[in-house]
């Protein structure tokens, strides 16, 4: 994989293998699907509250950077129990879509671990795809539904952020909105593709290469296209360490300035973190 890219422009397009793609493609319908649900049915599958960011979750949040969508969180370590839970619903399409979960993870896995071979190669990060291959219980499947709304061209729906992990794949979405803060300071849509998907760094990383490939900051509006109307995305939180994380308890991610990080030296970067 050429992934020379995730310095100079924050990620990098990746084509899909065509089995993969499938896989894909098949776990967003059965994601379709269950969100069709009764609202009683989905919450079967919920894991709890936002802390154990486990199964089907509800947001409807107030305040300026609220949205009001349905999500679903899926790990390794909770397939078992999400398939129990998915027996309660009297609908075949949960079992369906939990089927269709736990077979992405194990396909996304080789591919997850080019990427990281490649990155090890292009970037001197020594022991990264290990780390990575040996953390596949802390990789996340998150599917997103955002409700239609009376949204209008440009509204922000998912505010601008960085993500506080490893690194995310952005696997399907079913319409365009996606953006990403360019280094030079202009958004600029994610050229997202039927045949690729998109990787970009995420926080923890930026720390673990020492500020050389830095987490990105994006967001999702309302295009032309889009607005008004219901929209489904999914993406792959790729975690390979629970030994540095970002100290969110002192500094909340999602309150500093769009891009905070892209000039900050690695010495002041790192303040934000904790060991465990």
């Amino acid at each position: 994989m050429n992934v020379y890219s995730l310095a100079t422009k924050g990620f990098v397009s990746i084509p899909y293998p065509p089995e993969l793609r499938t896989k894909v493609r098949g776990a967003m319908d059965s994601w379709k699907a269950f969100c069709a649900l009764p609202a009683l049915e989905k919450l079967k599958l919920s894991g709890g509250d936002r802390k154990k960011d486990f199964g089907y979750m509800f947001r409807q949040d107030i305040g300026p950077r609220a949205d009001r969508k349905e999500l679903f969180h899926a790990t390794l370590p909770n397939l078992s129990a999400l398939y129990e839970q998915a027996e309660l619903v009297k609908q075949s399409e949960a079992t369906a879509f939990i089927g269709a979960t736990d077979t992405l993870l194990e396909a996304v896995s080789p591919f997850i671990s080019d990427f990281a071979k490649s990155v090890e190669r292009t970037y001197g990060l020594n022991g990264f795809p290990n780390e990575v291959s040996t953390s596949r219980r802390l990789w996340t499947l998150r599917y997103l539904h955002y409700f239609a709304n009376n949204a209008s061209k440009g509204d922000v729906l998912a505010h601008a952020h960085a993500d506080r992990g490893g690194f995310t794949l952005h696997m399907d979405e079913d319409s365009p909105g996606g953006e990403y803060l360019s280094f030079n300071g202009r958004w600029r849509p994610f050229p997202l593709t039927e045949k690729e998907t998109i990787i970009f760094p995420s926080l923890v990383l930026q720390h673990r290469s020492k500020g050389w490939l830095k987490a990105l900051c994006h967001r999702v509006v309302a295009t032309a296209e889009t607005a008004g109307k219901e929209r489904f995305s999914m993406v792959a939180f790729v975690d390979f360490t629970d030994k540095v994380r970002w100290n969110d308890a002192k500094h909340r991610s999602q309150e500093k300035a769009p891009g905070f990080n892209y000039a900050m030296s690695h010495e002041n970067f790192s303040k934000f973190f904790t060991t465990q």
